[in-house]
């Protein structure tokens, strides 16, 4: 009794110099910052997510809109994923939310006299979030209409991708969005594992401008870690030698697939519609798309974005790729009307440019001289879906549905859509169940 008793303190002694080891090696630990890529904004209901541990997503905004979009895009698409990092065109946090000033180290002869960092400037000076927004969001580049903004957007593109290798190198995959792109990350999860990551990839919404194709930024650009390696490593320096040209240009995201292109990386590889440039209101549903999977959208709205992310929650199995079909069903996209005046439901313009992937489009009407008139003719074709008037044209749709957006008269143009909502529920109900296989763009057995 007197040796156990003895040793109880000893015990007891041991045990507390143990804790206070662990708890000292803790508290200097680093620990994890949102921003840094080195947490996720939440674990909490997260567990269901695998694979993305060797991703980065990075999100590209700027001090007029940070404020606003940032943290509902961290609490809804991007609450889960392991590895953020936001870069802005100031250095700032909002919450706990770190912001990367990712134009910081440009070149002062770039920015200098350039009308397009007169923003730039005018944020450093102002420094509180709000107030930037609030002074700012209308601002034009001096001499121009344009929104001053989006002039200095154009230059992050390059630097974004040099300053995310610099944040967290050697990962395997790479997602360049938006700051109102909606991410579904159990639809990237695995997508990626069926791409080869040993490859120079650059995939995306394939856009041809001037005889050129490239990723679009806002739906998505992914790279692979090879290929980031190859632009900011073996050809270090890549985002100053084309800043010169900046200007001349119309989009950050064009030349950025002009840099990839020179340094030896293949065009964009098109993957839509998992790559979606649309938001759920004027994206378009059909035969085309309807068993896809949905990997982004864009253009959403922070109410579209916390309806995502309750749709999302709800899911039976949250780990499986999103579908446009269980997407369809799961967020009420269903519920056309029947008739809005002052509204477009995009009629032709999604369906006949190939950069969106669509065939076989609807039908321009031009000899139609009232909405009723356009709406009627769509009554009596059994395919036929909706139809928009415009004043001039009647649109006629058979390939799909879409809902749209608000659209005011200007001048002799008035924009009356009408929807068959009868035939919309019926084509729906037709449909098969998707195959539980999910096929994505340009995966390794494809």
């Amino acid at each position: 009794m007197v040796k156990l008793g003895g040793s109880i303190p000893r015990l007891a002694l041991v045990a507390a110099a143990l804790v206070l080891i662990l708890l000292n090696f803790y508290i200097y630990l680093p620990q994890p910052v949102l921003g840094n890529g080195n947490s996720r904004i939440s674990n909490d209901g997260c567990e269901w997510l695998t694979g993305l541990e060797r991703v980065v997503i990075t999100v590209k905004t700027g001090a007029t809109e940070a404020s606003q979009k940032i943290p509902v895009q961290m609490r809804t698409s991007l609450r889960c994923a392991p590895h953020v990092l936001v870069f802005s065109d100031m250095a700032q946090r909002i919450g706990d939310i770190e912001l990367h000033d990712v134009l910081g180290d440009t070149a002062d002869e770039v920015k200098d006299g350039n009308p397009a960092f007169e923003i730039y400037r005018k944020q450093q000076e102002l420094k509180d979030p709000e107030e930037i927004h609030r002074q700012l969001k209308s601002f034009k580049t001096p001499g121009t209409n344009e929104a001053a903004a989006w002039t200095l957007d154009k230059y992050k593109n390059m630097h974004l991708v040099e300053k995310a290798w610099a944040l967290r190198p050697d990962m395997d995959w790479y997602l360049h969005v938006d700051a109102d792109t909606y991410v579904m990350l159990p639809s990237l999860a695995a997508w990626l594992k069926r791409l080869d990551k040993k490859k120079h990839l650059y995939l995306g919404r394939s856009i041809p401008v001037d005889g050129i194709t490239f990723g679009h930024g806002g739906s998505g650009i992914l790279l692979s870690g090879e290929a980031m390696r190859m632009f900011a490593v073996d050809n270090v320096g890549t985002a100053a030698r084309w800043d010169p040209i900046v200007n001349s240009s119309c989009c950050g995201d064009l030349l950025l697939s002009r840099a990839l292109w020179e340094i030896g990386i293949p065009r964009v590889l098109h993957a839509w519609p998992s790559i979606n440039g649309e938001s759920p209101t004027t994206m378009p549903f059909g035969e085309q798309q309807w068993c896809e999977p949905i990997v982004t959208m864009h253009h959403v709205t922070a109410e579209e974005m916390s309806a995502a992310a309750k749709f999302e929650k709800g899911r039976p199995d949250m780990s499986k790729p999103v579908l446009f079909e269980e997407f369809f069903k799961g967020v009420s996209i269903q519920d056309y009307p029947e008739h809005k005046k002052h509204w477009d439901n995009l009629g032709l313009d999604h369906w006949d440019n190939m950069a969106y992937g669509y065939t076989s489009p609807g039908t321009i009407l031009k000899d139609i001289k009232s909405a009723d008139a356009c709406n009627s003719l769509c009554a009596k074709d059994e395919r036929c879906f909706q139809s928009r008037f415009d004043g001039s044209e009647c649109t006629v749709l058979d390939t799909g549905f879409v809902v749209g957006k608000e659209r005011n008269p200007t001048g002799n143009s008035i924009w009356d859509s009408y929807w068959n909502a009868t035939r919309i529920d019926k084509w729906v109900a037709r449909q098969q169940l998707c195959a539980s296989t999910v096929k994505f763009p340009h995966e390794l057995h494809s």
